[in-house]
């Protein structure tokens, strides 16, 4: 039902109108009506296939900092260490944290086997990482690690089942959060694309000029949302969420960029407003405010890809040169060079999810989208890869080619899951009190 409230802002649709329009259209696509489950809440279903898919994301993640560049030969000896320091230690812990929030997710056991499981599935993947660590010359396994990971993902265990376990989705969270939108679910995916680009910017502080393009993008969207959603929030108190986000995400390189983290906050901050009370310019009738959102954000991304690829060219140029594998070796491979794939990584990721959402609506199954999505982000590879083919030392590489593709169409499947989740969630919390809009 179609609630107006303000006659100067009658285009403003409340969430009821919204989900009220979007159920009909969901319930016809076959992949996407959550009355499918069999046994549990439908919600229940869908969370655990949205977890699991994050669950196998973090994963490759994991194998991606402990095994680059992925050159494996047989050794002429095991290299197995039972020692390490307390840095080593603490890091091997916190990085199998978020593994064991999401395996605690993405199952559905009793909370004492979930707990346990985290510990058995962080030691497993643990010894995998290890034993694969065998076979690379510049590496070491070592005992303490896989101690290390168990014990950081039994933490994250412990503390979703704390944190979750007297709480379900409700009304006034999915209000407060506007998790009804999906659209909502790539402005929290730029997140962790803004921490990652602060740890790179640790070391390269030029980095952190990438954060104005995202706070631009953030801004953006966030602005877009209040501009067509009927909200009690005010633009300001929006805009300083925003600006908020942009300084918490680049904390650890604020003392080695400040100038350029403040730019970005106070982008952050304006572009919300801005686009948050801006003039109306769309018909009245139109409520799929998505794809206007999307195109008014697209090229804040689209700056930021650009500045990412010109930023790695920073440290020199070389003739264009092309190799199959991964290039360097692992000692050339250190925590920045891991971390710069990672950005990339995240960025096609973010990407994949933004173009299946584009007509996310229009497409009522996963298959349908894949052409799409893999020709764009096929496109902007190559184009990143072209002109990475002349950085020293490095050159283009068709195997990071096709892994950031692989990253986009994962994205693309994570909005189709995050969709059905949201679309199973709102209709078991559906309400006729309205929903709070007060942060």
């Amino acid at each position: 039902m179609l609630r107006v409230r303000n006659p100067g802002h009658s285009h403003r649709w409340s969430v009821e109108s919204l989900l009220s329009d979007t159920l009909p259209l969901v319930s016809d696509a076959g992949d996407l009506d959550p009355t499918d489950a069999v046994g549990g809440l439908p919600s229940e279903r869908s969370g655990t296939r949205l977890g699991i898919a994050a669950l196998l994301y973090m994963v490759g993640v994991t194998l991606i900092i402990t095994l680059l560049p992925f050159q494996f030969s047989w050794p002429d000896q095991w290299r197995v260490m039972t020692t390490g320091n307390a840095i080593d230690v603490a890091a091997n812990v916190l990085l199998f944290v978020p593994l064991g929030v999401l395996f605690r997710i993405a199952t559905g056991l009793s909370r004492r086997h979930a707990v346990m499981g985290a510990l058995a599935a962080g030691v497993l993947v643990s010894m995998v990482i290890e034993a694969l660590q065998l076979f690379e010359a510049e590496r070491y396994s070592s005992v303490l690690d896989v101690a290390a990971n168990g014990l950081g993902a039994l933490i994250g265990a412990i503390v979703c089942d704390r944190a979750f376990r007297r709480q379900r989705p409700d009304v006034t969270v999915i209000g407060r959060l506007f998790l009804e939108l999906p659209l909502m679910g790539l402005l929290y995916l730029t997140f962790p694309l803004i921490w990652l680009t602060a740890l790179v910017s640790v070391a390269a502080p030029q980095w952190a000029w990438l954060s104005i393009p995202l706070a631009a993008f953030g801004g953006s969207l966030l602005g877009g949302v209040l501009h067509h959603v009927r909200s009690a929030v005010p633009p300001q108190r929006a805009g300083a969420f925003a600006a908020a986000a942009i300084v918490i995400g680049m904390l650890p390189a604020l003392s080695r960029a400040p100038l350029a983290i403040a730019i970005g906050a106070s982008v952050a901050f304006l572009t919300t407003r801005l686009v948050a009370t801006r003039q109306e310019r769309s018909p009245m009738w139109n409520r799929r405010f998505e794809v206007p959102v999307l195109r008014a954000s697209a090229p804040f991304y689209a700056m930021f890809l650009v500045l990412m690829v010109a930023l790695s060219l920073a440290d020199g140029v070389a003739p264009w040169s092309l190799g199959a594998g991964f290039p360097g070796t692992a000692q050339s491979w250190d925590k920045v060079e891991i971390l710069r794939f990672l950005v990339r990584v995240a960025a096609f990721t973010l990407l994949g999810y933004m173009i299946a959402e584009y007509r996310g609506r229009e497409e009522q199954r996963l298959a349908n989208a894949v052409p799409r999505v893999l020709r764009w982000t096929v496109a902007a590879a190559t184009a990143a890869e072209i002109a990475l083919g002349y950085r020293a030392g490095r050159g283009a590489s068709v195997a990071q080619w096709g892994f950031v593709i692989s990253a986009a169409l994962y994205g693309g499947w994570l909005y189709r899951l995050q969709l059905e989740h949201v679309i199973a969630v709102s209709r078991e919390t559906r309400d006729p009190r309205p929903i709070p809009r007060d942060l």
